[in-house]
């Protein structure tokens, strides 16, 4: 038990001095009652010796109303006026109510240095809060002095020719400590602490220990801080009961990830019974010193469960870590203890470097902290190509993985916590471990490393499909940007029963059909080659446009494409677990974040900001997480070959807002290499007359854009009519003004105008056939050979 002895002495230090008995004080004064208000100090004059406090009593009588008393409840405020000395220990106001006195005390320290016989004048002011005509001052008067005397006259020397013994050394006085709440050294001296108001200590001499007490109510939650600490002391905090049993303490708090921040607190602490407790402060080595001061607060907080947010906590000792660049670094066979899931929605990521040919191991121990339930999601070198994924193995709620890597290098692990849920309590430790020999690798197919590939050319036939059939009927897709040609459709893919997770290769190539174990709950992750839909929502969003355009029934180009061509499982923070199933298209990519929200909500299903983010070089994986990369060298329409096609990189300076030109001709051309210019041949009038300004993103959209964008005609199964689609969340606002490109079709240069949206590029070209002059661009193609480096 960390308490002193009970017969330790108190802290020898100079205390407050009454006046040396050689020296009278003068008779206390009385109370006039003909004033307001009289301020009664208890001597006019009094002695105290060098290096120690002199403290003065001062009475306040508050004469009735009816004698212009302070009205009300009386309440005075306090002001102290030292010429010399220093003033201490005194309230700053004081309620006294009409016809009644109330006292309050005044220290003053006369420094070690003074002179004895020094004089110094206080004044001493009270003035009524609600009336300040209604005051009154008194001054007194205080002198040093040394041993309780005053200084007398020097006797003269006489000098003698008999030798004398030689005067020792006067000794050295000790420091001389000023804190107004000594003596406090034992639990029997602690001074009351009231919640959440500071008070400033000064450790002094060496071995100071400081006590105070507060009242605690059981249930409530209280926090203990050390709001500031001089350079030079390491102080520590600790709790007692009434009975002196040790209940909690601290040494150095982990706060705003700083390791030079070594200021302890006892956090959110609930006291377990009504009581009186003891908290000491002292410094672990014992240190002490005039000029080492601090701050304590005792904080207090709600009733209830959980205890509230302490924001600084979030910041653990591995923060910044929410994003693969910000990745902390974890070497074989180390454990990084206390990460924690705060705030809610928090990702924590780390890095490791594999070798081919060895088997590893990555787990969590939450040591089942209450609301840990933490999820991990193994992530290729990249930072974007997901692995694996793991929730719960060995009947915890704690994930594992098992994992052997085909190519040498540094690999990513994603955590977070079920839900989102976050609490500066919910903490966990990740472990990098040898997993014992290695096993021949289930693959031998390595993606290639996460740079931008040009993508290949597409062919000119698309795909055609009967609702409900998996046969296809090839046709033929006019147009700078056909999708590529497709000879079936796959049945569509069932969701398996879990297992274990499997040994995979760091840069598998997912087959079709292939599945991952989803989150507690929610379907089977599906990664890998998927042309039929991942879920039947998906399915609904494609029918509402392209089923009738499948069926032959209409004769208008393709919003998604003919069928699926990649299912993935991605990182996306928001996503519950950290990762959302995706689908791609030709046209777009659908995703499902949230498993939990209606089906029925219109946004259950998004579209990808696929645009966006080729042209910034931004991959999404969170609301407002980013893994950077080099914007898309691929070109935006016709065939990828052609060198002098503009690419989604030539976008990139041009998507600063422009001025509303409504009525104007879109004539402007865009270059490869991003430069702009003006086209030199016939424009069409109606078709590039700017009609619309979007004053969200700051562009300008063209007739014919404008037109496809608010068009109606067959949807569904064709049997009736309707606005084809809510073209912002098909297209997202337009990034860029729109541009007049030179592009090859099949070989053939064409002029084609381009505009960029949020989520798709919208292509005319005006010498393709009605039903197909205006076409969106094959992003899904192009984001998926950005992001994988490879084909879908």
């Amino acid at each position: 038990m960390l308490l002193p002895a009970a017969d330790m002495p108190a802290l020898a230090r100079p205390q407050p001095q009454s006046a040396p008995p050689t020296a009278t004080q003068g008779p206390s004064p009385t109370a006039d009652p003909g004033f307001p208000v009289d301020l009664l100090p208890d001597s006019k004059q009094k002695y105290g010796n060098v290096g120690s406090f002199v403290t003065y009593n001062f009475t306040i009588v508050n004469n009735t109303a009816a004698l212009g008393g302070c009205p009300g409840t009386g309440l005075f405020t306090i002001s102290v006026t030292s010429n010399t000395f220093q003033a201490s220990g005194y309230p700053g106001s004081r309620s006294v109510a009409p016809g009644t006195s109330g006292t309050f005390s005044v220290n003053l320290f006369i420094p070690a240095t003074t002179i004895p016989g020094t004089s110094a004048t206080m004044t001493v002011e009270v003035i009524c809060q609600a009336d300040t005509d209604i005051s009154d001052s008194e001054q007194v008067i205080t002198t040093a002095t040394i041993n309780n005397s005053l200084p007398t006259t020097t006797p003269t020397v006489t000098l003698t020719a008999v030798p004398t013994g030689t005067t020792g050394p006067t000794p050295t006085q000790g420091p001389i400590c000023i804190d107004p709440f000594e003596p406090d050294n034992l639990l029997t001296q602690a001074n009351e602490i009231l919640p959440d108001v500071a008070q400033n200590h000064t450790i002094c001499p060496k071995g100071d220990e400081d006590f105070v007490y507060f009242g605690g109510v059981a249930g409530k939650v209280y926090t203990i801080d050390i709001l500031a600490m001089d350079p030079g002391i390491d102080l520590t905090l600790s709790l007692y009961d009434e009975a002196g049993n040790l209940l909690a303490f601290n040494n150095d708090f982990p706060r705003n990830n700083d390791a030079s921040d070594i200021k302890p607190r006892i956090q959110s602490w609930r006291a377990p019974a009504n009581g009186r407790y003891y908290i000491k402060v002292r410094d672990d080595a014992g240190r002490g010193g005039t000029d080492l001061k601090y701050s304590i607060e005792l904080q207090s907080e709600s009733y209830g469960p959980t205890p509230t947010l302490v924001r600084e906590l979030c910041t653990d000792l591995f923060e910044p870590d929410g994003v693969p660049e910000q990745a902390r670094l974890v070497v074989v066979r180390e454990v990084q203890p206390n990460h924690r899931f705060c705030p809610s929605g928090d990702a924590d990521w780390v890095r490791f470097f594999a070798k081919t040919g060895q088997r590893y191991t990555l787990r969590v121990d939450s040591q089942s902290r209450p609301g840990a339930d933490p999820v991990m999601v193994l992530v290729d070198r990249d930072g974007a190509t997901i692995l694996d994924f793991n929730d719960d193995t060995g009947g915890t709620l704690d994930p594992r993985i098992e994992f052997q890597p085909v190519v040498d290098g540094f690999y990513f692990a994603q955590l977070k916590n079920v839900g989102d849920i976050g609490s500066q309590f919910i903490a966990y430790d990740f472990y990098f471990e040898p997993a014992g020999v290695a096993t021949t690798p289930t693959t031998t197919n390595p993606t290639t490393n996460p740079t931008t590939e040009t993508a290949t050319s597409t062919t000119q036939t698309a795909t055609t499909a009967t609702s409900g059939s998996g046969t296809v009927t090839p046709t033929r897709t006019p147009g700078p940007t056909p999708t590529q040609d497709q000879t079936q459709i796959a049945t569509i893919v069932t969701y398996p029963a879990p297992t274990q997770t499997a040994l995979i290769g760091a840069t598998q190539t997912a087959v079709a059909g292939s599945s991952m174990d989803g989150i507690k709950g929610a379907p089977t992750f599906i990664n890998g080659a998927a042309k039929d839909f991942v879920d039947p929502s998906l399915r609904n969003v494609w029918s509402r446009t392209d089923q009738v355009v499948a069926a032959r029934q209409v004769d208008r180009s393709w919003m998604w494409g003919p069928s699926g061509l990649v299912a993935r499982a991605e990182v996306y923070s928001q996503s519950n677990g950290g990762a959302r199933q995706v689908q791609y298209f030709d046209k777009a990519r659908m995703e499902i974040t949230d498993w939990s929200r209606d089906r029925n909500n219109p946004w259950f299903v998004t579209n990808g900001l696929l645009v966006k983010e080729l042209i910034q070089g931004e991959l999404q994986i969170g609301d407002a997480e980013f893994i950077k990369r080099a914007p898309a060298a691929i070109a935006v329409a016709g065939d990828a070959d052609y060198a002098q096609a503009p690419t989604y990189a030539s976008f990139a300076k041009h998507t600063e807002r422009a001025s509303d030109r409504t009525g104007q001709l879109a004539s402007a051309t865009l270059r490869r290499d991003g430069s702009t210019g003006t086209q030199s041949g016939a424009v069409p009038q109606d078709a590039a007359r700017l009609a619309h300004y979007v004053s969200e993103t700051g562009h300008n959209i063209p007739q014919v854009f404008w037109d496809f964008l608010n068009a109606q005609g067959p949807v569904g199964n064709g049997q009736q009519n309707d606005v084809l689609v809510d073209w912002v969340f098909a297209m997202g606002y337009p990034v860029s003004e729109p541009y007049w490109t030179k592009v090859k079709i099949s070989g053939v240069e064409h002029d084609v105008l381009v505009q960029a949206f949020q989520r798709r590029v919208l292509t005319y070209t005006p010498t393709n056939p009605d039903g197909w002059k205006v076409e969106m661009g094959n992003v899904g193609r192009h984001y998926y050979t950005w992001r994988y480096g490879r084909q879908p």
